[in-house]
């Protein structure tokens, strides 16, 4: 940077007590109206050019007031139908989990039915009840979707 160029941003001291000047100092203001004074006299109001300055002022405002009315409205939308969709998403993940589950742990059963074969009575509960898991696991993933 050339020693003729001066950074027009004044940099953030964090000093909010150190001037008497009645107006708040706003952050980042440049350092060309720096030195400006804010406040006006009668006659200075009076003038057309500060009343079409201000009044370009105000329309500014308002434009800018409309546009973050706008936004803040699209954003509670938005965040109130992500709160659904992420709703939405507990209840599928819990589907994917019963469902998962069922199938495997049915599967499981029907496996261990088949190596204990020498008890009759034990193999056929194991195998009915590893039917009936795996097709509450299939139930579940019909009712997902």
């Amino acid at each position: 940077m050339a020693a003729t160029d001066v950074d027009t941003e004044e940099p953030d001291t964090g000093d909010q007590g150190g001037t008497n000047s009645s107006a708040p100092e706003p952050k980042g203001r440049r350092l060309s109206f720096g030195k400006v004074r804010r406040e006006l006299t009668e006659d200075e109001l009076g003038s057309s050019g500060v009343q079409k300055m201000l009044l370009d002022e105000l329309d500014r405002m308002d434009g800018a007031e409309i546009e973050l009315k706008t936004m803040s409205t699209r954003f509670h939308e938005t965040n109130a139908a992500l709160a659904v969709s992420q709703e939405k998403l507990k209840t599928h993940n819990a589907f994917d989990i019963i469902s998962t589950g069922g199938i495997a742990s049915g599967s499981l059963l029907f496996g261990v039915a088949f190596s204990l074969q020498g008890n009759d009575k034990l193999f056929w509960v194991l195998v009915a009840l590893s039917v009936i898991t795996v097709l509450v696991g299939i139930l579940a993933k019909v009712i997902r979707a």
